[in-house]
């Protein structure tokens, strides 16, 4: 038999490439977090898009505890699993993207060593670069999700699109916007994902650092549980205003050339969002935000570390 016999295949090859397998490591995280974080997000997104430029000044909802409450009663258990489908699908292309690209980002931006030289500013750069990469690839994916979180059979949220499922969400768009339309908000969610991302995958980075240089903690799940506790924080902080910009980006209603009708891209978004509604509508779903992405950043950080070792990567 020749060597050309035993020698792997090209599909083999790209099977066990590293990258290929972080990504499917992360993927698998960012979904196993997703199925017990998407009740949260549902509300989250709730609350950012009501009393949208006072269009409407109804406030249906009262605050976190009220929304989950009016959502169980009106709704049931099914409300707070609007949109799995494409949030699973979102958070394996963008989890799975930037958590499988940010170690390959790093290596090349020589910040794999803490003891480099501006050792943290590189990561950050990294985390940017591979949050907007990933961010733009799934967004289409994301783009239904939101909408089909806000959909509410009571309650008038912004502009209120009605979707049976992903695939009639897809025809939908098709059909009234054109494929234009699953790219609306793309440049928006790359923008805020790549602050997310600079902020989270450094800070855990960082953090985690610093807990096992006391000598203290070993490298197991303790550490990354409280690593990742200040990288949620952290985060949730720095992208809320990018994250109600996005959703509200995503969820506006189109206008009759298929423009956005509301917003022309994210600055626009945040000036107008500013001027009707004051500077902390920028900050409105925040204890939702930190309950979803909290838990999440936790989740998924964990549960990548922990098959990270499994798959020996």
């Amino acid at each position: 038999m020749t060597s050309a016999d035993t020698s792997p295949s090209g599909l083999q090859r790209i099977l066990r490439h590293p990258w290929f397998q972080g990504y499917v490591v992360a993927g698998a995280a960012a979904i196993g977090a997703t199925t017990f974080t998407n009740g949260i997000e549902v509300v989250k997104t709730r609350l950012q898009l009501q009393g949208e430029l006072k269009l409407v000044s109804e406030r249906p909802y009262k605050g976190i505890g009220h929304c989950f409450s009016t959502i169980y009663r009106q709704e049931g258990i099914r409300g707070f699993y609007k949109g799995i489908w494409p949030a699973w699908g979102a958070q394996a292309i963008l989890n799975g993207g930037r958590l499988g690209t940010y170690p390959i980002a790093k290596s090349i931006m020589g910040s794999t060593n803490p003891d480099a030289s501006f050792w943290f500013l590189r990561n950050v750069l990294a985390g940017a670069f591979a949050g907007g990469i990933s961010a733009a690839m799934a967004s289409p994916i994301d783009l239904i999700k939101v909408r089909m979180q806000a959909q509410s059979p009571t309650v008038y949220l912004g502009h209120s699109y009605q979707y049976k499922n992903t695939r009639d969400a897809v025809a939908q768009i098709m059909h009234s916007e054109g494929p234009r339309g699953l790219l609306r908000g793309s440049l928006t969610s790359a923008q805020r994902t790549a602050v997310g991302s600079a902020v989270q995958l450094s800070s855990y980075d960082y953090c985690k650092h610093l807990i096992l240089s006391t000598g203290i903690f070993k490298d197991n799940i303790l550490a990354h549980f409280a690593a990742s506790l200040v990288a949620g924080l952290l985060v949730t902080t720095a992208m809320n205003p990018f994250d109600v910009a996005r959703t509200r980006m995503y969820n506006q209603k189109v206008a009759v050339d298929g423009s956005g009708a509301y917003y022309k891209g994210m600055t626009d978004c945040i000036v107008k969002t500013v001027r009707s509604e004051g500077f902390l509508a920028l900050y409105k779903g925040y204890g939702a935000h930190y309950l979803r992405l909290g838990p999440h950043t936790i989740l998924v950080f964990v549960i990548w570390e922990q098959l990270k070792k499994l798959a020996s990567l």
